[in-house]
């Protein structure tokens, strides 16, 4: 995922363990080539720091409302 098209909130998928997370933090210094973005598990309370070629975002319908989507995070979820 290129750097410019994070977006704070966003949803993704980590290529590296197919586990979703929210974006919730913009994209840091890393190299020339590669930022790191924080990202928050979804489901968890575990934060981490990837690296922006190793998220794909979920598609739109996937997206929360404040990003062009329209999914709603279930009850049993925090």
């Amino acid at each position: 995922m290129l750097a410019q098209d994070i977006k704070l909130g966003q949803r993704v998928v980590l290529t590296a363990n197919g586990m979703y997370a929210l974006v919730v933090g913009m994209p840091e210094y890393y190299t020339p080539r590669a930022k790191l973005v924080r990202i928050k598990y979804e489901n968890s309370t575990r934060y981490e720091y990837v690296i922006n070629h190793m998220i794909e975002p979920l598609p739109l319908e996937s997206q929360y409302p404040a990003n062009g989507g329209s999914y709603v995070k279930p009850d049993n979820a925090f």
